[in-house]
């Protein structure tokens, strides 16, 4: 079975990483200064990123001008990133709590996503059909929302991640390959539906990904954590928990990952970086110019590996949606 590379990056507003949530002056100065020397590596490799954008960046003109070309040019798509501060209809004080959009009354969830999506719509021409909320912050409720919507694709769910400390969902247990969104949980596998849930790639360098899970938490227990067992796990490579970003993992565990997802049967693989990456200075895991080279042969190394030495595919969200529904066989537990 041949398996599919996704590439997503929550394209966004700067100044996200101080713990404040900005409900108005926002800016995207990263999205025209970063976004165009990443598509030039990725049309180099005939890879179409998917793009999932926030209120600040649908409403700035230089960047939807940037990336309408880029969708209209066939060459990437648009999807929709709640970051629910800084999206119509807004109230004055926000907070982690808050900042999470399934922490919201479902009427206003609604009202959130309806905006943006209507605002893409019109500035794009065309309307999105793949999500991802702003810090993951997803539930059934909003998935139901994203149904009546008419959106097929979701990419909400960090599976062996827990936000619960801050208010957040818990994708602890949360499935690694894709399923579709039933009525009962967010992170409950169905069969069949209209939503399908492409979970973020984030799993261990063991294809045994339960089992090193149950590793880790047994870790964690309180005796055990005060002699930093997580650590010491992580240093010797036995259990070691690694995520498809440039921004968390270096080339080498990246294509680790790849192998441990492959080798388990995987039919895709989901990359996630935030736009802010794509320049020096304005997120915490690219501060310098000499990250930034790094932060981008990183990635044309696993572009090349996945591409050349694993036999993958690249789409987008959307596009892997629709061979997914059209192909159970891609399915996988």
């Amino acid at each position: 079975m041949t398996a599919n590379l996704l590439i997503t990056i929550d394209t966004e507003e700067e100044g996200l990483w101080g713990g404040q949530y900005r409900t108005t002056g926002n800016t995207v100065e990263n999205v025209c200064a970063g976004v165009g020397r990443f598509q030039e590596l990725c049309d180099r490799y005939q890879i179409p990123p998917t793009y999932v954008i926030d209120a600040p960046v649908v409403t700035d003109a230089d960047s939807v001008d940037l990336l309408r070309k880029i969708q209209d040019d066939g060459r990437g798509e648009i999807g929709t990133h709640v970051h629910p501060w800084c999206n119509p209809p807004q109230d004055s004080y926000w907070d982690k709590q808050t900042s999470f959009l399934c922490n919201l009354p479902e009427k206003l969830q609604r009202e959130k996503i309806v905006w943006l999506t209507d605002e893409i719509e019109k500035q794009f021409g065309r309307r999105p059909t793949s999500f991802r909320a702003g810090r993951y912050g997803l539930d059934i409720v909003g998935a139901r929302i994203l149904r009546e919507l008419g959106y097929t694709v979701d990419s909400s769910v960090i599976p062996f991640s827990n936000w619960s400390s801050e208010g957040g969902p818990n994708f602890e247990y949360a499935p690694h390959t894709p399923y579709f969104v039933g009525d009962r949980g967010l992170c409950e596998r169905c069969e069949t539906g209209s939503l399908l849930e492409v979970p973020v790639s984030v799993g261990f360098n063991r294809p045994d990904f339960q089992r090193a899970q149950s590793i880790r938490n047994f870790a964690m227990l309180p005796w055990l954590r005060r002699m930093r067992s997580v650590g010491i796990l992580d240093r010797l490579g036995i259990v070691r928990r690694i995520k498809f970003s440039p921004e968390q993992a270096r080339a080498q565990d990246m294509k680790q990952l790849i192998d441990a997802y492959l080798a388990g049967g995987a039919p895709v693989m989901v990359m996630l970086f935030h736009s802010t990456s794509l320049v020096s200075g304005q997120s915490p895991y690219v501060k310098t110019a000499e990250r930034l080279e790094e932060f981008f042969a990183d990635l044309a190394e696993v572009f090349e590996y996945c591409l050349t030495q694993r036999g993958m595919v690249p789409t987008t969200l959307s596009g892997f949606a629709e061979q997914y529904t059209q192909s159970p066989s891609m399915a996988t537990t």
